[in-house]
């Protein structure tokens, strides 16, 4: 029975899309055809399936979840969405270590959405994504952990910190070494401003970036031959902001704060 479940629910894409869509109300034929982009020709064979099922009923015109397939599809929509995250920049989650994320928060991946993916420019290779760098252009917070530092950031930290955003910044300790000896007056500028945080994490955390401000939540991962390559995931989706900072505040919580150099 439960074999038979898992290949009507998955082996279909439009059984599928049918239950999601039935998730949120119930639908008559013609709203199925015009949200699903199908045919009724093509969709009320898949109809009968899921009915014969006992996963949905037809009431007078209206197709409705059954309590069975509502309960089914409360079960199955979490799943769904954490295979399409992963499904759609695959080379990616399958190329990277996901060791340092907490299980927790690997089990809620799905609440990064629509992810997409920044890759190097090979032209510009040790230059910051212009891609990230207009996105935090204007942020009013900023939360960072990075266990790698590009110094093309350090000006816009300082900038951004001009403007009174709300910046908390977490280092591993060589690269607050590095940054303390070879920027330390734009450190100590950081330093002299209130909206500013500065924490020193410990070494070993496999994740070169979580960066989260109110617009963007930006993912960077070491390779799993321990390298850093420059990519990153970036959604703008809400829960993934919510995501973001939970993890951030992950490492914060394994860190301590620096007052001075």
């Amino acid at each position: 029975m439960e074999s038979s479940l898992i290949d009507l629910v998955f082996r279909s894409d439009k059984r599928k899309n049918l239950l999601i869509l039935l998730d949120s109300g119930s639908k008559n034929i013609d709203e199925i055809r015009d949200e699903l982009d199908v045919t009724a020709t093509s969709i009320l064979p898949q109809i009968k399936k899921l009915i014969d099922s006992d996963l949905i009923v037809q009431e007078d015109r209206m197709y409705k979840l059954t309590v069975l397939g509502e309960f089914i599809i409360k079960k199955v929509k979490p799943l769904i969405s954490a295979l399409e995250v992963v499904e759609k920049n695959n080379s990616y989650w399958t190329g990277h270590d996901l060791n340092s994320i907490p299980r927790h928060l690997l089990e809620r991946i799905a609440e990064l959405g629509d992810c997409i993916l920044i890759e190097p420019d090979l032209n510009h290779i040790y230059e910051p994504s212009q891609k990230i760098i207009d996105s935090m252009a204007n942020a009013k917070m900023v939360s960072t952990f990075a266990s790698y530092f590009n110094p093309a950031y350090l000006p816009l930290y300082v900038e951004l910190g001009r403007k009174d955003a709300e910046l908390s910044l977490n280092f591993t300790q060589s690269v607050w070494d590095h940054l303390s000896n070879e920027h330390s007056n734009m450190i100590k500028e950081l330093m002299s401003m209130d909206n500013v945080s500065l924490y020193i994490s410990k070494e070993g955390i496999k994740l070169t970036e979580i960066t989260v401000t109110d617009r963007i939540m930006l993912l960077g991962l070491f390779d799993k031959n321990g390298k850093f390559d420059q990519q990153f995931i970036m959604s703008f989706e809400p829960a993934a902001l919510r995501w973001g900072q939970e993890l951030f505040d992950y490492f914060k919580r394994l860190s301590k704060q620096v007052n001075k150099i």
